[in-house]
């Protein structure tokens, strides 16, 4: 079976088979990263990687479902952002960081493209925490001047996961910055970059509660360049992160694909 993947990537089409491609019904696939240290023990790209590497498995499980291979056939990827809002990493080395209002201006000027080329379904795969706002930014204020367009965003999938399976980690509900469930997700999709004979000790940060959020810098949380606990990641909970993320994925589109992506009092 070709590789489904090949004829959905935006950046590989050239102009006939976009002609043949984009339509009303195509929705668009953002993935937003970043570029910063994530420990000795992981890439730099973790934050594109992985949701990348998601957004694959989600077409590979549409393309294998009758009933679903219509959908997989409206979706593209667009080129990867990946680069991100990154100034509280600044202090570790080769941080690549995008100020917050240029990053509004580049997620705004991306959707109003897609817009102006007629693509009204959009969702956004995040990949960094720093990203989160400006994405709600720029999703908002495109919203209110295009009522017809819908922008959807998985935000935190780091949160997500433990939410979904309370089990599935050992520490800090896998939580952290290279932590038990960052590592664990590069070590399912490309374990050849992972050496975890090189992650960091565990680094629980000393913050209050979950209440009340610190606008911290990463450096005074830890001097590795990571945190949570890296040594307790493994190949087994991170293919559990990707079921739990595609399902969440697949059950979203399936459910919009089936209200002509109508919510609320439109449906």
């Amino acid at each position: 079976m070709a590789n489904p993947i090949n004829n959905c990537l935006l950046e590989e089409m050239n102009a006939i088979q976009v002609k043949e491609t984009i339509t009303d019904k195509t929705i668009a696939i953002l993935v937003i990263g970043a570029c910063e240290n994530h420990g000795d023990h992981m890439p730099f790209g973790s934050d594109f990687i992985f949701p990348v590497k998601l957004f694959e498995n989600v077409i590979y499980d549409l393309s294998k479902n009758d009933n679903a291979r219509s959908i997989r056939n409206n979706l593209i990827l667009l080129p990867v952002i990946p680069y991100g809002v990154s100034s509280h990493h600044n202090d570790f080395q080769m941080t690549m960081s995008i100020k917050p209002s240029t990053m509004i201006s580049i997620i705004e000027d991306i959707f109003l493209s897609l817009i102006k080329n007629g693509v009204r379904k959009i969702l956004v795969i995040n990949g960094h925490d720093g990203n989160i706002a400006p994405i709600e930014i720029a999703s908002r204020k495109v919203k209110d001047e295009n009522d017809d367009v819908v922008i959807a965003c998985l935000e935190s999938w780091w949160s997500l996961v433990g939410q979904k399976d309370k089990r599935l980690f050992e520490v800090w509900q896998g939580l952290g910055h290279g932590g038990e469930a960052e590592t664990s997700a590069m070590l399912s999709v490309r374990p050849d970059l992972v050496d975890t004979n090189y992650a960091p000790k565990q680094v629980i940060p000393n913050l209050p509660n979950d209440d009340i959020r610190i606008y911290w810098k990463f450096n005074e949380l830890t001097d590795t360049g990571a945190t949570g606990a890296p040594k307790k990641a493994s190949v087994e909970k991170g293919q559990k992160i990707m079921e739990i993320l595609k399902d969440s994925l697949i059950s979203f589109i399936i459910h919009m694909e089936k209200n002509d992506w109508k919510y609320g009092l439109s449906v």
